[in-house]
């Protein structure tokens, strides 16, 4: 049985992403999630993982989810066939390198929020994931808030801070189907394009009048296209 790994983003629960590859589609696939919220360092992250899994045929990650993945994957924790990524931020924060990104001061600003009033906080950032999105209901009505871990949840926080994927080296990355909304308001849909310059095989999707939530939002598109990705690569 082929094995896939979920990685979900920052604030979301942990298993968000497993009702995407659904027993029609994939009734041969073991799908699980890594729980990240339980490590408080991202070192304790990639030894657990480590322990954790050991031949994986695909990993898909959602928002920091994805640049873990990719950390995952240049480190060479994992060798899995295939990586989906789903608006992944190649840096959070914006400077001289990036534009298109947080403001160190708004950033700042949401962290020191967070740590005040975390629950407040966290859902005016679920708000920020429906902006610009045609099925803004639908994504309401299914996204599944972490709220339960605020150490750690501050400090993936810094960390999603702290990290840029310039640091790292794609030179051996998989097959990747890349996933973004075009409105995204929380990893600008540009942040993309240096995705498709580091990875050699990447094919990027990106939906009109959607936001940071595309498999939730396009969740019949999206899936739909992760079935033929498999069929065309794994098979």
């Amino acid at each position: 049985m082929r094995e896939v790994v979920c990685l979900s983003g920052w604030g979301q629960k942990f298993d968000s992403l497993e009702y995407i590859f659904d027993h029609h589609h994939f009734s041969d696939f073991k799908v699980s999630s890594y729980n990240y919220f339980l490590n408080h360092c991202v070192d304790d992250f990639f030894c657990e993982f480590s322990k954790t899994y050991k031949n994986i045929d695909c990993i898909i990650g959602w928002s920091l989810g994805g640049q873990l993945a990719s950390r995952l994957i240049a480190k060479k924790i994992i060798k899995p066939k295939l990586l989906i990524l789903i608006a992944p931020p190649f840096q959070f924060v914006k400077n001289s390198k990036i534009k298109a990104a947080m403001p160190k001061n708004s950033y700042q600003d949401f962290l020191n929020n967070f740590k005040a009033a975390p629950n407040k906080t966290i859902k005016k950032f679920s708000i920020l994931t429906i902006i610009n999105d045609i099925n803004s209901k639908n994504i309401i009505q299914n996204l599944a808030l972490e709220n339960s871990n605020n150490k750690s949840l501050i400090y993936w926080l810094q960390e999603l801070g702290r990290f840029s994927c310039f640091d790292i080296d794609f030179d051996n990355f998989p097959s990747t189907l890349y996933f973004h909304g075009i409105g995204d308001m929380i990893v600008h849909n540009s942040q993309k394009d240096y995705f498709k310059e580091k990875i050699r095989d990447l094919t990027d999707i990106s939906f009109e009048k959607c936001g940071h939530a595309p498999h939730i939002s396009k969740e019949k598109e999206v899936r739909n296209y992760i079935y033929e990705f498999f069929k065309q690569k794994l098979y």
